[in-house]
């Protein structure tokens, strides 16, 4: 199967893709799969993974392996309290953490952004969770073992700063096995900075991300990879061995739906060419339907995902959501009329109203080709006894003033 991937960042998807789908490649990882070549049909399953502890001689993908099998070394040392230490001179304390795509943080603070955090990146095959696995590195460094960097901000400072250390360092770390999407461990970390940073104790992690469990994909897990993934199986589905160029992914996105009744949903777009024909889009949208998710509708590229919701917006939704979606209508029926056979490219939309005033303005922007210049559009609306109408097209020298509720020239 010839699939190039032409990403601006490798992401974990195109990993698992180049894995199991590259012809070469694949076949050579395959044959040493349980099952063998009844791997890769596994692996499209729309069933979500049985999540148990991997068996103790299970195969894994080549790559990089766990830098210790045996017990590591100085683990009874490690304090049965929760994790703490010191980063940067600044106490430490791991108020939470988690592991996505072999990457293990350990966070002081709630924000994305935290305060202290330390990353662990293990090595091995990242769509799977390392539960059991022990680690230990002593100073040397080399091929294998994980990389550690810390993460800190300075006073006054919203952009951490960082430092990685490869090697000179010393860690013990083992993992428990999961449970509910949790995972526990235990760290012993001394680091060879100038204030030797060190974290010791106990944590558990919550597991994130897109992952591969007994050779089948977790559908359940939030992340854009698995719409990736889910995109990709449906373009190759009519024909697995066609050869697909993948030229990019954009706009990835899930959500909790705004009703706590409905699912939550997600979007993705995808840029591709079949052989030598010219490039296509094609628009997913998905729904967590029973924990796992679902491509449940595709769009043609001069389609827009939010003039077609998976739950149109009712009089209970937000006057935001309303117009958005009211304007996206607006929008994609004006460019197929005026622009037939014209995709939309980096849709945009924003909308301000008064309910004092009952009027509203929804702002577009997009373009009709991914290098052509932005084109800008602002739709007027009047909140009336039905709920929000259309009314027109501001010109290119209106605004609202929603101080008066006029519309005032530039």
């Amino acid at each position: 199967m010839d699939l190039k991937m032409k990403l601006d960042k490798k992401s974990l998807i195109q990993i698992v893709i180049l894995v199991v789908l590259i012809a070469g490649g694949a076949g050579a990882y395959l044959m040493q799969q349980d099952g063998g070549l009844d791997f890769i049909s596994g692996l499209f399953e729309s069933e979500p993974a049985t999540i148990r502890a991997p068996a103790a001689d299970k195969k894994l993908a080549p790559g990089p392996t766990a830098p210790s099998a045996a017990p590591a070394r100085g683990v009874s040392e490690i304090p049965a309290a929760p994790a703490k230490g010191q980063i940067h001179g600044k106490p430490f304390a791991v108020e939470n953490s988690d592991i996505e795509s072999g990457v293990l943080t350990l966070r002081l603070g709630k924000d994305v952004t935290a305060d202290l955090e330390v990353k662990v990146l293990l090595p091995g095959t990242p769509w799977e969770t390392p539960a059991g696995k022990k680690y230990k590195v002593t100073e040397a460094g080399g091929a294998g073992i994980p990389q550690v960097m810390l993460a800190w901000k300075e006073n006054g400072q919203t952009t951490p700063t960082e430092q990685k250390f490869t090697d000179k360092y010393t860690m013990a770390l083992e993992f428990g096995q999961e449970k509910d999407k949790k995972l526990p461990g235990k760290i012993l970390l001394n680091l060879p900075d100038e204030t030797k940073s060190n974290v010791a104790g106990t944590f558990e992690a919550d597991i994130h991300g897109f992952r591969i469990v007994d050779g089948k994909p977790d559908l359940s897990a939030d992340s854009v990879d698995t719409l990736q993934y889910l995109a990709l199986h449906e373009l190759l589905k009519d024909d697995p061995n066609k050869s697909l160029e993948v030229l990019s992914f954009r706009d990835g996105r899930y959500a909790q739906s705004e009703s706590a009744t409905n699912n939550m949903n997600g979007y993705i777009e995808a840029e591709y060419r079949v052989g030598p024909n010219s490039p296509s889009v094609q628009r997913y949208q998905f729904e967590k339907q029973s924990g796992t998710w679902k491509v449940v509708r595709t769009l043609n590229g001069n389609q827009l995902d939010e003039a077609r919701p998976l739950q149109t917006p009712g009089a209970k939704d937000s006057p935001s959501k309303i117009l958005t979606y009211l304007a996206a209508k607006k929008l994609e029926a004006d460019v197929q009329k005026k622009h037939p056979g014209k995709n939309i490219y980096q849709p945009e939309f924003m909308s301000r109203h008064s309910e004092k005033f009952k009027i509203g303005v929804c702002e577009a922007t997009y373009k009709l080709d991914t290098s052509g210049d932005p084109v800008k559009i602002a739709y007027l609306f009047r909140l009336q006894p039905g709920g929000w109408k259309f009314e027109r097209a501001l010109g290119k020298k209106e605004k609202v003033n929603f101080d008066t509720g006029r519309i005032d020239k530039r």
